[in-house]
């Protein structure tokens, strides 16, 4: 357990461990990938980056270990890995604390891959992949808001042990109030990854944002198939995920899961690369009756032509757009409601965010927006205060 709950901004180094260096030819024989291992090799040590050059690779308590473990936890030689090319092994070596991979204990040989934990007793580390010519003699990372060694512990908990939750946060008709759907957000109790900015922001130094973000869905989806279906649910993607192939599939896949409730899938204005890619997402979404929503809109670069040439199924203004609108001049209101037009001249239905207060929502509604979301009309909050079963 931590003691010292102080969080501190560090830098650390992830330095290449030059132990076992291959001669040149070894070298040219083994180019086509190197793996590697990042984590701590001690409780009190900061985070190294060790590329697996031994064939097995050790890692124990003993000296003659090519990853020498500094824990009382961990025995003399308490596990090995195994590299064949594209494979890796992970063998535990009868060790008295365990060898784990994603949280589960291990007793036989067992393959891993590229993003892996891998757990040898108390000391936690993440298995990676990297070209044999893109190796750097070092590597500098800069983590803000916790100290090094605990970013895999922490992950591991978050994404292994599910130390998340969701919260639901209501979308409301601008014309009753009535509710028409909600929004899930992830949230985390952990120190230090109690805000969703910290939470993918750790994430994607380890290279895990789209599991998170793969993850968070997925969790949604199990909550609400136990409730009545309340019209939509939307949920957000992570920009690095629209390329992926697999995204598809798994939005397909919890679609299944939710059964009656209406699936909206957000995408960022960071995530949008073409207009072919996005055309083509969107007839695949559509295809399996789910509904595509623009986040952010107006918070960066212009989303125009994406509105013309794709339209989606919603906008959602972000709240840079709407906050403020009551008191901000003309100029503004105008337009916002110009905006708002043009979107429902091309049936597009138009989501005001960050609507915190009555005067801005009642002139929202005022300009034609068809919803309205913001802690006015409620804020996120668990499943049970939200869902209410009835």
């Amino acid at each position: 357990m931590r003691s010292n709950t102080t969080i501190h901004k560090v830098n650390f180094m992830l330095k290449i461990n030059q132990q076992n260096t291959p001669s040149e030819n070894e070298h040219t024989q083994r180019r086509e990938a190197s793996w590697f291992l990042d984590g701590c090799c001690s409780l009190e040590s900061n985070a190294t980056r060790t590329i697996l050059r031994s064939e097995p690779f050790k890692l124990g308590r003993s000296p003659e270990a090519d990853l020498i473990l500094n824990a009382n936890d961990i025995s003399k030689f308490h596990a090995e890995i195994i590299t064949v090319g594209e494979v890796v092994i992970l063998k535990d070596l009868g060790s008295t604390n365990g060898t784990y991979v994603n949280g589960c204990r291990i007793t036989e040989p067992t393959p891993v891959g590229e993003g892996d934990l891998l757990q040898f007793a108390s000391l936690e580390f993440q298995l990676g992949r990297m070209e044999e010519q893109q190796q750097p003699d070092y590597h500098t990372c800069e983590v803000d808001g916790m100290e090094s060694r605990w970013m895999i512990t922490q992950m591991h908990q978050v994404l292994y042990q599910k130390q998340f939750w969701m919260a639901y946060q209501p979308i409301v008709s601008a014309k009753d109030l009535s509710r028409h759907g909600v929004e899930a957000l992830i949230r985390c109790d952990i120190p230090g990854l109690q805000s969703p900015f910290q939470l993918f922001q750790t994430a994607t130094q380890l290279g895990l944002e789209t599991s998170l973000s793969e993850a968070s869905r997925v969790k949604t989806a199990e909550e609400l198939s136990q409730f009545p279906a309340q019209s939509c649910i939307f949920v957000n993607t992570h920009p690095h995920e629209l390329l992926d192939t697999r995204l598809i599939d798994a939005l397909n896949e919890i679609n299944q899961i939710l059964g009656p409730w209406k699936l909206v899938v957000e995408i960022h204005e960071a995530a949008v690369p073409d207009l072919q890619t996005i055309r083509e997402f969107k007839q695949s979404l559509h295809d399996l009756e789910i509904q595509l929503a623009y986040d952010d809109f107006g918070a960066g670069q212009s989303r125009l032509l994406e509105l013309i040439e794709v339209p989606p199924d919603y906008v959602k203004f972000d709240r840079a757009m709407v906050d403020g609108l009551a008191t901000g001049s003309s100029r503004q209101v105008s337009i916002v409601e110009s905006l708002v037009q043009f979107c429902r001249d091309n049936q597009i239905q138009t989501i005001a965010e960050g609507i915190d207060n009555e005067q801005d929502g009642n002139l929202c509604r005022e300009i034609g927006f068809d919803l309205l979301q913001g802690f006015f009309y409620g804020r996120p909050e668990k499943r049970e205060t939200t869902l209410p079963l009835k």
